[in-house]
């Protein structure tokens, strides 16, 4: 638990756990989360317009690569968000949090 705040690379940043998760990880869960709902949806016009016997079919085809686009970021975020938790955790665990760790960081910032 003793180790300082400056190796921790991002988590150093922040003050509390709260305004680590706020700042680095939910933003990247609700980028996936929003994907989601694109990628259903696209999905869902891709379907309902493979019914229409009018339709051409490369516009059923580009409306199922805008889905498989949106899957390709979306496991890209994927990526990054289990490196962030990854990091936030170790942090977390390692005490960069503890109240001492903060106080000594501040108080080395000061100087």
């Amino acid at each position: 638990m003793g180790e300082t705040v400056d190796k921790f690379g991002f988590a150093a940043k922040y003050k509390s756990v709260g305004e680590l998760f706020n700042t680095e990880i939910l933003p990247i869960i609700d980028a996936i989360s929003r994907l989601g709902v694109a990628a259903d949806g696209f999905a869902s016009a891709a379907n309902s317009v493979s019914h229409i016997n009018i339709t051409e079919q490369h516009q059923i085809k580009e409306l199922l690569e805008l889905v498989f686009d949106i899957r390709r970021s979306a496991e890209d975020l994927q990526c990054l968000l289990d490196k962030r938790l990854c990091a936030a955790i170790k942090a977390v665990e390692s005490g960069v949090f503890d109240v001492k760790n903060i106080k000594d960081a501040v108080e080395s910032e000061e100087k």
